[in-house]
């Protein structure tokens, strides 16, 4: 009991001293957190404190164990330091647990050998046995992970004749409760690798330090570049060795302080970078004017780099307004939606029957473009304009091409099967079409749907080949006129079922419409992190068949079923029609 009122003590002295917190009170139950006051700076991120104790005496291998474990759960102590006294000096000079981190459902429970006689033993082994649910590596990329897992531990008698661990691994040991408190799920934006004006968005998971904050940790995780994911598709405006001094508050004013070389920034890279830093941040400084300093003084020794970040929407990844605008086809001609009342025909050689086409695809200039498979020759593309007339853009028979998809560039994208065992991925810009590289296993697979993020940078894809269907995940790399699918993972939607349909919900999210032994099913999936989103289906109508889903950010999403478009409705948790009589094929610009 005096142990713990002196840890108690100590904790409610560290807790005192850290200001602008959320703070945990040890108790005999759940930690709670209390909200402290942060003078309405949202900059000022509230968390819950884990405070790390070392070993306590004469303690047991499994209670070493135990308190490596929750050691490592906390935050408060960024280096590990405590952790590293529940390891030999070997030991803790070389652990190394940035490389990894692993993350299993709930608790970990440690297991010693049975019947060991510990009194004169001088080396041990324990195992931490629970259930895997991810990884995070060293650059924060999250994969899911499943089965059970036990890891080894080896401990030996250190000084003192205290038990230490002796052979921890090269890995972080978290649970699900741990990950929530520890890391946050952070978006990076960069430019894309050809300089054109836009972001692509890159998921990371950081761990939190509260001698930084979140708002630093999260410009310093920007700064430190890319996932190897998506590296060779984009860029960055800040130039090399640039490197973050501080974040700092000043009225309404966010001053993000760097070091000299980001002032060797291009002129035309100035927009960019500000562009970068204002989605990076994003909530944090929303209402906020947010300049750029340089150890301290002005940018560039002029009046200062002051910018409002609402001024670089334009850079919006999911390139899309709020409220897109959505079309469908009925009686072979496509019409522009008009909320609930129908729609109206296009213009153009679109809004007429006079030649037959289907899965129609529409780019994202003011001026829309629409891509088709027509008759059995091809890819053709029209304007939206009157007299606007049919070109074709690439050949093939249609039979054997998916339906076309735009990106955010003005090129449209198919697949080809080629034979049973043969695919080709096509690119055509202003009706050129040139052949994308693709790797050997897609190659060797069937592509039945093919679509282009909205930010350009990655390709979804339902793919067939002896194992079944699937979907995939690639990323677009461009190199001049030529361009690539590269690092192609695969999603998990669901086993045993066929896939219907897929859409990109927004430049992070994709829609799987997906079909088993209960019926039709809608998921939400992250891209990036390979999982399927919480709670984030939408319920179908058990009794439609849905035949084809778009989506649109930030929550629209239209299908069609039984001779009707429908919209589904957030608020009132139901599909809307918008559109009878034989209306189908919905369609929203790109994705």
């Amino acid at each position: 009991m005096a142990g713990r009122a002196a840890v108690f003590a100590a904790m409610t002295l560290a807790l005192v001293a850290m200001a602008g917190a959320c703070a945990v009170v040890p108790t005999t139950g759940s930690p709670r957190a209390a909200e402290e006051d942060n003078s309405r700076d949202t900059l000022n991120q509230p968390y819950v404190r884990m405070i790390a104790t070392p070993p306590l005496k004469d303690a047991s291998p499994e209670e070493i164990v135990k308190g490596f474990q929750a050691a490592m759960a906390s935050f408060d102590d960024p280096t590990l330091a405590v952790a590293r006294q529940y390891l030999t000096e070997t030991a803790a000079r070389k652990w190394d647990p940035w490389r990894q981190t692993t993350v299993f459902e709930s608790k970990l429970v440690p297991e010693g050998p049975s019947g060991q006689n510990l009194q004169d033993a001088k080396d041990t082994t324990v195992t931490l046995k629970g259930t895997a649910v991810a990884t995070i590596d060293s650059e924060g990329r999250y994969t899911p992970a499943s089965g059970s897992v036990a890891q080894q531990f080896t401990l030996a008698r250190g000084d003192g004749a205290q038990w230490r661990i002796d052979a921890p691994p090269d890995a972080r040991l978290l649970s699900t409760d741990d990950l929530k408190r520890d890391y946050r799920q952070v978006d990076l934006y960069y430019p894309p690798a050809t300089h054109s004006e836009g972001l692509v968005v890159d998921r990371v998971w950081v761990p939190i330090n509260p001698s930084t904050g979140v708002p630093e940790t999260v410009v310093r995780r920007l700064l430190a570049g890319p996932t190897a994911s998506i590296r060779n598709s984009v860029s960055t405006a800040f130039p090399d060795g640039t490197d973050l001094n501080q974040i700092t508050v000043e009225g309404d004013t966010v001053v993000v302080d760097f070091t000299s070389p980001v002032e060797s920034v291009a002129a035309d890279r100035i927009d960019a970078m500000k562009a970068q830093l204002s989605w990076t941040l994003g909530d944090l400084v929303t209402g906020r004017t947010v300049e750029i300093r340089v150890d301290g003084e002005a940018f560039r020794g002029g009046t200062g780099l002051r910018f409002n970040p609402r001024d670089y929407s334009q850079f919006d990844p999911n390139v899309l307004p709020s409220q897109p605008q959505s079309y469908y086809m009925q009686d072979g001609k496509l019409y522009r939606a008009k909320g609930e009342k129908g729609g109206e025909l296009v213009y153009g050689a679109a809004g007429t029957a006079d030649a037959k086409f289907s899965d129609p695809a529409i780019s994202g200039e003011p001026s829309p473009r629409v891509a088709a498979l027509v008759g059995d020759e091809g890819v053709w593309v029209t304007t939206t304009v009157l007299d606007g007339q049919w070109q074709r853009w690439i050949a093939g028979r249609t039979k054997n091409l998916t339906p076309p998809s735009w990106d955010r560039y003005g090129a449209v994208w198919t697949a080809e099967r080629v034979g049973d065992h043969e695919t080709r991925v096509w690119r055509a810009l202003a009706g050129q079409a040139r052949r994308v590289n693709i790797g050997k296993d897609l190659e060797d697979s069937r592509v039945l749907a093919l679509r282009v993020s909205r930010d350009g940078a990655r390709v979804a894809m339902i793919t067939e080949d002896g194992a079944g269907q699937a979907v995939e995940i690639g990323t677009i790399v461009r190199t001049g006129e030529d361009a690539a699918i590269t690092n192609v993972q695969r999603l998990d939607p669901r086993t045993g079922q066929d896939i219907v349909d897929i859409a990109w919900q927004d430049a992070a999210s994709l829609l799987v419409l997906s079909k088993g032994n209960a019926g039709q099913e809608l998921s939400t999936w992250s891209v990036m992190e390979g999982m399927e989103v919480p709670d984030a289906a939408i319920k179908l109508d058990a009794q439609a068949a849905i035949g084809s889903i778009v989506g649109a950010p930030p929550d629209h999403v239209l299908a069609d079923s039984d001779g009707e478009v429908r919209t589904y409705n957030v608020d009132k948790k139901a599909w809307i029609a918008i559109a009878k009589d034989g209306a189908a094929n919905p369609v929203y610009p790109l994705g």
